[in-house]
């Protein structure tokens, strides 16, 4: 957060208008972006698959099950897949996939716990959303009658999500400031709800916010740049894959 350019603050009174003003300007600046960028925490009680390895180890073999892809061999076409510890397979008891929910990335694992007891990071490694025990040993059941911590029940604390670009705390700071200007009455350059205005006999136009919001941009210059470079299409949210 760049607060280089807010007023004085003199009062608990002016923190308060100043924390509003900030709070209002990321939920605007987030929306506006379409809803693309931060990072969140999640806990998640993963549920290893122990069906999805297969016995066989060699690769590729036939299979009439999923996920395969098309071979050509002694002139006929076979579907073939994976065994689950070949090159080309993630699937082991010693890795499991987090999610990343509506393509948000995995960005860091902040813990996982066995029961109560927390595993020593070392213990662990992240490539991507795959999660892997660094000396092959295979991740426990999960006991999902059970609540957290007890004795069969284990979690994965990570966070995913897409990390702010930097320099965009400077335009946090530029739309905060306008919000404090316009609740004090100050020189404010967001527009107004007023279409035209006649001062000292000369006759301006002036853009109804509504219309600014519902085209997505501010009315701010600068802001409006980085907006309209990560989200040209105005898109509300970011789009999900069914």
């Amino acid at each position: 957060m760049d607060r280089s350019c807010y007023p004085a603050v003199d009062s608990e009174l002016d923190i308060a208008k100043q924390s509003f003003a900030e709070e209002l300007a990321i939920q605007v600046l987030w929306s506006l972006s379409g809803r693309q960028f931060g990072v969140c925490p999640v806990t998640v009680r993963p549920c290893p698959n122990t069906g999805a390895c297969s016995p066989r180890g060699r690769f590729p073999y036939p299979y009439d099950g999923g996920p395969f892809f098309p071979l050509w061999d002694g002139g006929a076409w076979r579907n073939v897949t994976c065994a689950c510890t070949g090159p080309c397979d993630w699937r082991a008891p010693s890795v499991i996939h987090l999610a990343a929910s509506a393509g948000l990335p995995v960005q860091e694992v902040t813990e996982v716990k066995i029961g109560a007891t927390v595993l020593d990071p070392s213990e662990y490694t992240l490539e991507g959303d795959l999660l892997y025990r660094v000396d092959g040993t295979a991740w426990p059941s999960q006991d999902l009658t059970l609540p957290l911590d007890a004795d069969g029940t284990w979690s994965v604390t990570y966070t995913r999500g897409n990390p702010v670009p930097q320099g965009v705390g400077v335009y946090v700071g530029l739309l905060t400031k306008e919000f404090l200007a316009a609740c004090s009455g100050g020189k404010c350059r967001l527009p107004r709800r007023v279409r035209s205005v006649t001062r000292q006999g000369v006759s301006m136009d002036m853009v109804d916010p509504v219309s600014i919001l519902a085209e997505g941009f501010t009315g701010l210059s600068e802001i409006d740049t980085w907006i309209a470079a990560v989200n040209p299409n105005h898109l509300m949210q970011p789009s999900k894959v069914r």
